[in-house]
């Protein structure tokens, strides 16, 4: 299944990608940084928004799977995703 998680958007290396950071603020936990295409997230705010992501549950917990090319994972945390 698939979903929209939201993260923080800063701009990308180049003009057809957007840096996504998971979770979006963060100041006692780890927070995932990639590249992903311009046409996989929307923005709420200048730094705000949702990537579209696989959306994995394993054990009853929920993970990410975020559009790189590597399938970069993330612990979904709280209600940080909306399924499509």
């Amino acid at each position: 299944m698939t979903g929209w998680l939201l993260c923080r958007l800063d701009r990308g290396m180049f003009s057809d990608e957007v840096a996504v950071t998971y979770p979006a603020a963060s100041l006692n936990h780890w927070q995932k940084s990639v590249f992903v295409p311009l046409s996989l997230v929307r923005s709420a705010s200048e730094h705000r928004g949702e990537v579209k992501v696989k959306v994995v549950i394993r054990d009853g917990a929920r993970f990410a799977v975020l559009p790189t090319p590597w399938g970069d994972t993330v612990r979904v945390e709280g209600t940080d995703l909306r399924q499509s």
